[in-house]
């Protein structure tokens, strides 16, 4: 049987190397094929436990830390790749939390969380489990999000491409042709070498006109750049479209305070890009829980559900 806190030691102690030999080396262990085994370090690399160039073909572990959680909840927990199993943690203290079953049928190696009452008491845990303490993590993962801004650019797409287009209002591609075609601004999908998924927004530079004069863009001053597709589909989409949803743990009567915690919920079809995901994920180190339509995220205080709805351009509505 699979054991992937046994597994993420082993990546510790490795440090880094080649994701393709990685998927093999997973495979093997999991006994199951590359697909699932892919999605499964997804879901790792957003629990914050290894940072992967996916077209690089590299992978390397991020250090075990001891950080709080957001909230007076004098509680801790370890991120990162963890050198020892978690019986070891749970000797010094620790609760090991088992994770939700992935739909993957690979399970995700537990969340490990310390109570306490003293400061002190953190600091004599990372001692003895050789970790470092740093302030919460959630909270400075969020001072950290910034809002998307178009990266170097790129060649167009080859026009004989199989290409499809995001619909702002509906979140969903479609197909469109581009041969012989001008293309609209907008988040594209296509193929490249014929069979791997490439995504590339074609974006049209800032405008200074006077009040309501309408200028209008020539083709040749839009610029395309290759984007990851979660960070494309947010930019793209108008900000009502598919909003995100913050719900308070124990609701009160009008407005929660910015430090409430509760549950933040993302469509499936707009999950946060990586950046915002590893900030949700920070706050009690559990993975999102998935349904077939959307992921919540729980334990995040209104602030940083806030933050992350901000730097995606994106409407966060409250319930």
């Amino acid at each position: 049987m699979f054991e992937p806190d046994f597994f993420i030691s082993w990546m510790a102690e490795q440090g880094t190397g080649s994701l393709r030999t990685l998927i093999r080396d997973a495979s093997w262990a999991s006994g199951h094929e590359r697909k699932p085994v892919t999605q499964w370090l997804s879901r790792i690399e957003a629990l914050g436990i290894v940072t992967i160039n996916w077209r690089g073909d590299q992978w390397r572990t991020n250090p075990c830390e001891v950080t709080d959680l957001p909230g007076n909840t004098q509680t801790a927990v370890l991120t990162g790749a963890r050198p020892a199993d978690p019986d070891f943690y749970r000797k010094h203290g620790a609760v090991a939390m088992p994770q939700q079953h992935e739909q993957s049928g690979i399970p995700l190696p537990a969340a490990l969380w310390l109570q306490y009452t003293e400061p002190s008491r953190l600091q004599e845990f990372a001692a003895v489990v050789s970790a470092k303490v740093v302030p919460c993590a959630a909270e400075s993962a969020s001072r950290s999000l910034s809002a998307f801004a178009p990266g170097t650019e790129m060649a167009p797409p080859a026009p004989d491409n199989v290409a499809e287009l995001l619909d702002p209002l509906t979140g969903r591609f479609r197909p469109v042709g581009l041969l012989g075609r001008r293309p609209v601004p907008g988040l594209y999908k296509y193929k490249q070498f014929g069979r791997m998924d490439r995504y590339a927004l074609l974006c049209e530079p800032p405008r200074q006109a006077a009040p309501g004069l309408h200028t209008r863009v020539p083709p040749s001053e839009r610029t395309w750049h290759s984007v990851d597709r979660r960070v494309g589909i947010h930019h793209a989409l108008r900000p009502s479209v598919l909003p995100l949803w913050w719900k308070a743990d124990h609701p009160v009567r009008g407005q929660a305070g910015r430090n409430a915690l509760g549950r933040l919920t993302a469509d499936r079809k707009t999950s946060l890009p990586l950046a915002q995901e590893r900030t949700a994920v920070l706050c009690t180190g559990l993975a999102s829980l998935r349904t077939a339509n959307t992921e919540h995220y729980d334990g995040v205080p209104f602030f940083i559900a806030e933050r992350i709805a901000h730097t995606l351009h994106r409407r966060l509505e409250t319930a």
